[in-house]
Order: structure tokens, then C-alpha cells, then sequence
């Protein structure tokens, strides 16, 4: 009778082990997608929408660069702000990096998604970074001027509401190009980029400390300013260009101020130079330039292709690195005719900083399929850059 047993329990440990085997491997077929209705606070670091109160369905769909699998989940409304709520859902910031949010059936642009992101405010017209319990007020900053050749050019200087100028611990810079456009929230048809919002929010939920230093272009002395003068130009109207005085008024006008002025770090690791377009061409060359002063690059949307490769190749050959190689984050769109011409400088400079020996774990490029040349699309893949350069 015992043997019986035995052999009936022996029969139905292999029934359940096959079947447990076979759930597995269907789990394993289907990891392209996974849908959950609501997630808690153990499936990761959570997203925050802002968006109108008794919305019928709202959802966030998470992906990642680097993979092809996604998740959506439900949100819950957490908190009710009269006309407004706000909702709330969690994700692996291991796993994921972009998120887009649907409400009522409306999608989101892909919008960057890490443990420095808080939350995003949604509205028809935009789409803007909030801190979720925090002080979200419009930031405010200091205005400088420095003469700069036959005029003045006036430099915007951002700093936390809690900065502490006696400190022990100091703070990072990050010194950006076309600085009006950074911080005021009417500054373009577009808004502005939103930095220092995104920077409150990095600063909630890390140790990182960080002032951001932005020097405005000069209206229709912009494209001669922030074009630095390699070679000849793919467009005639370019040649010429003064980005070498605008280098040495950054490197010696502007950051010797700061330095004396505000209680920030002075070493390259702690200092960074961000910009877009023009700005995101001359910021790039900034750093090449100075690599003893920057440790990282971010140049978004740049403006590469107003040189051949063979100039590129050139210009980067002569170049001396020995104070270390700044780390490069590179990212453009193609949503539209600009930025589709920008676009293919943009994607060989990896391999032309290839060629020079340049290490490729120091090299990020990104592209955004439908992504636009203005402040809206700079806005929402500014907090992708941030967690680049604190990593």
C-alpha cells in the first residue's frame, strides 16, 4: 500500500513540475508586453501626471531605448487639486527609460523616464517636469552682464531655493548656450526648456547639487557667435564664424565668475556644457577644446553637419586629450525637415570620435523617431541628459 502511495505522489510531482515548466515558458513567449491594471509602490520608482481631475482612463506605457519590451499600467488618482489631480503609478527605472502618458485615448510625446524624474504635467499645450511635494513655483535666477566684444551679453544664473553659498559640500555646474530660453516659461512660441524644474526634481531624490549657468545668444549675431570656424562651412553663410571668441568668453569670463562667486565644484568631473542646435555644435566644441575644464558634453539637436566628416576627422585629430576625455551625449530627432538635416552629423560623429581613438563608453547617441527642432522636445529628453551626466 505504501508503495502505491508513493508511486501515486512520485506521479503527480512530475504532472505539476511539467506544468510549472510549461507556465514558464509561455511567460517567457510573451515578455514583449506586460499590461498590469494598478501597480504599488514594490514594483519601483514612481511616475507622477498632473493632468485634469476625473479623467475616464489614464495609462502609462513604459520602454526603453536599449529593448523592445514595454509595460503600461494603470494609474490611481493620489492626490485632488480642485480642477487638477494627481495620479500616480510605478515602474523599474532598471528596465525602463521612456514613458508616454495616454489620457482619455490622447497619447503623450515619449516623454524621459528615471530615478531623477518626479512627474509631468499635461495639458493640451504642454508637457512640463514638476517635483511631486515640493515647491514648484516658477524658478527665478540672477542676471549678469559681461562686455562681450563691441556690446554687453547677459549671463542667467540659476540656483536652488536651498543653495547654500558657506556649504561644505559644493555644487555642479552646468553651463548651457542660448541661456533665455531656459528658464522662462514664455520664453519661445514653445515655452522654454524647463532645466531647472527638471534639476529640482534630480536634486529631490538624489545627493546631487547643481546650479546651471545659462549665457543668452545675442538675436542675429546667434549663428556667428555659436559657430566655431573649423573649415569650410556645408552652408556659405556660416563661414566665418566666432565660435573661438565665444569659447574663451565661457572659459575665461564667465566661469572664473562663477567660481569666485558661487560655492560650486572647479574640477572638470563636476562641470558640464549643455546646448542646442547652434548651441549644441559650439557646446560640443567648448569641451573639445578645453577638456581639462569639462567633463561632459551634452549637444542636442546639433549642428555637426555644417562640416563633412573630413573636417570633422581633421579637426579632431589634432586634438590633445591628455587631461581626460570628455564624456559625449548625443541626441537628435527626426520629426521634422531640420532636424532630419541635422540628423546625419549627428549620427556619424560617434564614428568620427571613433577614428581618433576616442573610448566609445564615453560616446551616447539617441535619436527620437518623431521628435521636433524646438524647446518642447529639448524639454522633455533634458532629464535623459541629466542622468548621463550624474550617473
Amino acid at each position: 500500500m505504501k508503495r502505491l502511495i508513493c508511486l501515486f505522489l512520485s506521479i503527480l510531482l512530475v504532472v505539476f513540475t511539467f506544468a510549472a515548466c510549461s507556465d514558464s515558458g509561455k511567460d517567457d513567449d510573451n515578455t514583449a508586453e506586460t499590461t498590469a491594471v494598478t501597480t504599488g509602490e514594490s514594483d519601483g520608482h514612481p511616475l507622477y501626471v498632473r493632468a485634469q481631475k476625473d479623467c475616464e482612463s489614464i495609462t502609462a506605457t513604459f520602454s526603453s531605448v536599449a529593448g523592445s519590451d514595454t509595460f503600461t499600467a494603470q494609474l490611481t488618482q493620489k492626490d485632488d487639486e480642485g480642477d487638477t489631480a494627481i495620479y500616480v503609478c510605478y515602474a523599474d527605472t532598471a528596465v525602463y527609460d521612456r514613458v508616454t502618458v495616454t489620457i482619455d485615448g490622447h497619447d503623450s510625446d515619449l516623454l524621459a523616464f528615471n530615478d531623477y524624474t518626479s512627474g509631468w504635467e499635461m495639458s493640451p499645450t504642454k508637457e512640463l517636469p514638476f517635483t511631486y511635494g515640493a515647491d514648484n513655483k516658477t524658478p527665478e535666477y540672477v542676471n549678469k552682464e559681461f562686455p562681450y566684444q563691441e556690446r554687453t551679453k547677459n549671463v542667467q544664473i540659476w540656483t536652488p531655493k536651498d543653495y547654500d553659498a558657506k556649504a561644505k559640500e559644493k555644487y555642479s555646474v552646468i553651463y548651457m548656450t542660448d541661456g533665455q530660453n531656459l528658464f522662462n516659461p514664455i520664453a519661445t512660441s514653445y515655452g522654454s526648456w524647463a532645466v531647472a524644474e527638471s534639476v529640482r526634481a534630480m536634486m529631490a531624490q538624489s545627493d546631487h547639487r547643481c546650479i546651471v549657468v545659462g549665457i543668452e545668444n545675442s538675436d542675429g549675431w546667434r549663428d556667428d557667435e555659436l559657430t566655431p570656424n573649423l573649415g569650410t562651412p556645408t552652408e556659405a553663410s556660416y563661414e566665418d564664424g566666432h565660435g573661438a571668441y565665444y569659447a574663451d568668453f565661457v572659459v575665461k569670463t564667465v566661469m572664473p565668475y562663477i567660481e569666485k562667486n558661487y560655492n560650486v565644484f572647479t574640477d572638470r568631473d563636476h562641470t558640464a556644457i549643455c546646448g542646442s542646435s547652434s548651441g549644441g555644435i559650439e557646446s560640443f566644441y567648448i569641451a573639445m577644446e578645453h577638456p581639462e575644464k569639462f567633463g561632459t558634453v551634452g549637444a542636442l539637436s546639433p549642428a555637426f553637419a555644417l562640416f563633412d566628416d573630413a573636417t570633422w576627422d581633421k579637426y579632431l585629430a589634432k586634438k590633445d586629450f591628455s587631461a581626460g576625455y570628455p564624456r559625449v551625449y548625443i541626441y537628435c530627432g527626426k520629426g521634422n525637415d531640420l532636424e532630419q538635416q541635422l540628423l546625419p552629423g549627428a549620427a556619424s560623429m560617434p564614428d568620427n570620435l571613433n577614428k581618433i581613438g576616442y573610448p566609445a563608453d564615453n560616446v551616447y547617441y539617441y535619436t527620437a523617431e518623431n521628435a521636433l527642432h524646438n524647446e518642447i522636445y529639448w524639454r522633455i529628453i533634458f532629464p535623459d541628459f541629466l542622468k548621463y551626466l550624474f550617473p
